[in-house]
């Protein structure tokens, strides 16, 4: 049984590379290449209000990727290789447009306690500013900055149900005026037949509120500081054979302030791999 909680990169979120919680057998591969976004007709501000706009839109072509080292070490890769950010904000206004790379995440994973049904888990990703932050008009695919995210959990594995949950807690440093962050989150996912994975997941993101007090980051929610929200989402992937499958998402936001949308998705297709089995 594989069970992957897999990846999905929220364009308007920094580190938001969603690592699977249950142990990756060791020298395998797992590999995704898609694209996410949205398509809005307004952002929220910093007191939870609509704006509303024409048109915002943001399109990410990105590359993400695990690999076991050991049952208790995974190293983890998030490339957003291509950035899209558009805004219009009225019907007869002109359209400003962003084509960039985005930041890049780099993490591990290690089991600190990793059972037969249990598991102990610590992660950290390392932010790496490769996007652009120099719109004037606030559309930055970036953040500018060097940021880390440590994160503390526990998973279960239901065996006889082919599934698993998991839940953790983190906290987000950041830096050149931003805010850090407290972070929590819950997964499910299941697999009712050999085919098809479910995952249900929660997010709850509050900013800690120490970040430079005239900083606000980008506009139209776009790489925007003392972001807030709740997260709910659902996932499916669709095995067509042991080692690929397509991927789709949907994600809906509560509570957002410095939020570009209230509704994300996500397509792509999946690989998993051994090296070892094709020596």
């Amino acid at each position: 049984m594989v069970f992957l909680l897999l990846a999905i990169v929220i364009p308007c979120m920094p580190q938001d590379g969603h690592a699977q919680t249950w142990p990756r057998e060791s020298r395998t591969t797992y590999l995704r290449i898609g694209m996410q976004g949205f398509m809005s007709d307004a952002y929220f501000n910093a007191d939870g209000e609509e704006i509303p706009v024409h048109r915002l839109e943001a399109q990410t072509y990105a590359l993400y990727s695990e690999y076991g080292y050991s049952r208790y070490v995974t190293a983890i890769v998030h490339v957003p290789a291509y950035r899209k950010l558009l805004v219009q904000e009225t019907d007869r206004g002109e359209s400003v447009q962003v084509e960039s790379p985005g930041d890049i995440d780099l993490g591990l994973r290690i089991n600190m306690f990793a059972g037969t049904d249990d598991i102990v888990f610590l992660s950290g990703m390392f932010g790496i500013p490769l996007g652009e932050t120099a719109n004037t008009g606030g559309l930055w695919s970036g953040d500018n900055e060097y940021d880390q995210l440590a994160m503390l959990g526990y998973s279960h594995a239901f065996p006889s149900q082919h599934a698993t949950i998991s839940l953790s807690g983190g906290y987000h440093f950041r830096s050149e005026g931003y805010s850090d962050a407290v972070r929590i989150e819950a997964e499910a996912s299941v697999r009712p037949v050999s085919i098809v994975q479910l995952l249900l997941r929660f997010r709850s993101v509050t900013p800690q509120g120490n970040g430079a007090p005239d900083f606000t980051g980008g506009s139209y929610g776009f790489a925007a500081n003392n972001r807030e929200y709740l997260l709910f989402g659902t996932e499916l992937t669709f095995w067509l054979t042991k080692g690929f499958g397509l991927h789709g998402a949907f994600h809906s936001l509560r509570a957002a302030r410095n939020v570009s949308s209230d509704m994300m998705f996500s397509t792509g297709i999946v690989f998993q791999f051994s090296t070892t089995a094709m020596r």
